[in-house]
């Protein structure tokens, strides 16, 4: 289980950007759903560890997160961050492999069975075609499916994914999170990851947090969480739920954006 208590943060020390987070994720996979600039990004970099909670406490698995070294959280969780950059000109092979670093071992480097883990999952991602070129010569779609396969190589407990959907096509948005669905399902380890789009929640996530101004505002089960009342409230939008065989789906409806040319 993954459970968050009272939770705050704040990057200047006034303003606080998480505002007492309350959340408990019991398994499967898990999504924050929000518009832009609701602080999605930060709440998972404060599970991550990258951020410092100004109040609060996170606990996977019963053990308290924020007493844990960078190093040991590393090791428990899989992350992928909203944005990344190279230093150095890393393959794109090299660039999945930098996610077995809180594995190895600091004399003798990576083994062949590091290696191997990061073959898996270029080839799951599509990616083992582009594992000699350089990761700054990708496009961004290529760039985020590295990503995505640098962070599931850390092998962690918990996967969190911070918009992995992000500069993706239709096609790899949906293979990306079936990757990650199928890890989930298989191996029995828990994801949290953020979206913007409601549908991908509906197709893929078992619990959904919807998140506003810093805080959670409903949560539960996707396909009662995540209807046109509650999307006006998130996106300030007009929105249609629709049943179709496979499950449902919400229709945006764009009239609703005529006030912005008014």
């Amino acid at each position: 289980m993954l459970r968050i208590e009272n939770l705050r943060f704040s990057y200047n020390g006034i303003v606080e950007v998480l505002k007492g987070i309350n959340l408990e994720q019991e398994c499967g996979i898990g999504c924050i759903l929000g518009p832009n600039g609701a602080g999605k990004s930060t709440l998972l970099k404060t599970i991550v560890g990258i951020l410092q909670p100004k109040r609060g406490k996170i606990f996977f698995k019963g053990r308290d997160l924020t007493e844990l070294k960078f190093k040991e959280r590393a090791k428990l969780i899989s992350y992928v961050p909203q944005e990344f950059s190279l230093s150095f000109p890393y393959t794109v092979f090299e660039t999945v492999l930098v996610g077995r670093h809180p594995h190895l071992n600091t004399i003798f480097g990576p083994t062949r069975e590091d290696e191997e883990i990061v073959m898996k999952y270029l080839n799951m991602l599509n990616l083992e075609g582009l594992k000699e070129k350089p990761f700054v010569q990708l496009s961004s779609g290529q760039k985020r499916l590295v990503l995505i396969a640098r962070g599931l190589a850390q092998e962690g407990e918990l996967m969190v994914l911070d918009e992995p959907s992000s500069f993706l096509d239709f096609k790899n948005s949906l293979l990306a999170l079936s990757v990650v669905e199928n890890i989930s399902r298989k191996l029995g380890k828990m994801a949290i990851l953020s979206l913007h789009d409601p549908n991908l929640a509906l197709l893929f996530c078992d619990t959904v947090f919807l998140m506003k101004d810093g805080t959670i505002i409903d949560c539960g089960k996707p396909e009662e969480v995540i209807n046109s009342c509650n999307m006006k409230k998130l996106f300030d939008l007009e929105t249609e739920e629709v049943m179709l065989p496979k499950g449902k789906y919400i229709i945006p409806d764009k009239n609703s954006l005529q006030h912005f040319f008014e």
